[in-house]
């Protein structure tokens, strides 16, 4: 082992704790409102026409005739700014997908994803789970679209359509929290559409082992 990795409120008390820690990665917090203003602006997002493209729902496991495709969009999941730091590179078959949700055990999870018609496949895909009939707080995890179809408004699409989906299926959820990279101007622009707001600021710190040891 050589290098312990945490995460640590940015600011006093957590930044100072940490000091000498090499900063990795500033992180957000955001928190989208299921509120009307929201959900209204979620709606004339959502309304928006994109050419040979369709958005489609499941809850738990992807239908077997998506499962495939899915997997390759969520391999690009690494492709956001400062990814690699947070998450081992993985496989994404049917066998490694299957393996990924039964993980979601506990929780309802809630897949948002465009479908390119004349293929049939997944382009895109945006990950949601909910832990409880009852919770009051959605969590949000990756939101991926395939590389030659970027550019075109899905990823804003699929989250605006997802945070309807979720509102119509959990009426209890009243917020959606989700941990963007300060650096990914992508999808932070996508989420400030969508109606998310910055909650706070969490850094991503590390240290090598031999520079805790000397400490002792």
């Amino acid at each position: 082992m050589e290098r312990i990795q945490a995460t640590v409120l940015a600011g006093p008390p957590g930044e100072p704790f940490v000091d000498g820690w090499r900063v990795v990665l500033r992180l957000e917090l955001h928190e989208q409102r299921l509120d009307q203003d929201t959900l209204w602006r979620c709606h004339e997002l959502a309304m928006a026409a994109h050419s040979d493209r369709r958005l489609v729902f499941w809850e738990g496991a992807a239908p077997a005739h998506w499962v495939a495709s899915f997997g390759r969009v969520m391999g690009h999941v690494l492709d956001a700014p400062g990814a690699e730091l947070q998450m081992a590179s993985r496989a994404w078959d049917t066998a490694a997908v299957r393996a990924w949700e039964a993980g979601m055990d506990g929780g309802h999870l809630l897949v948002g994803a465009v479908v390119h018609s004349p293929s049939g496949d997944v382009v895109g895909a945006t990950v949601t789970t909910v832990q409880g009939g009852e919770a009051r707080v959605a969590e949000q995890h990756d939101t991926a679209v395939l590389p030659e179809h970027r550019g075109g408004g899905l990823a804003r699409w699929m989250k605006a359509r997802q945070a309807l989906r979720l509102h119509e299926l959990f009426p209890t959820v009243e917020s959606v929290t989700v941990t963007v990279n300060r650096q990914n101007a992508s999808m932070l622009a996508v989420n400030q559409a969508v109606g998310f707001r910055l909650l706070r600021e969490r850094l991503l710190v590390e240290a090598s082992t031999h520079r805790l040891r000397a400490c002792f």
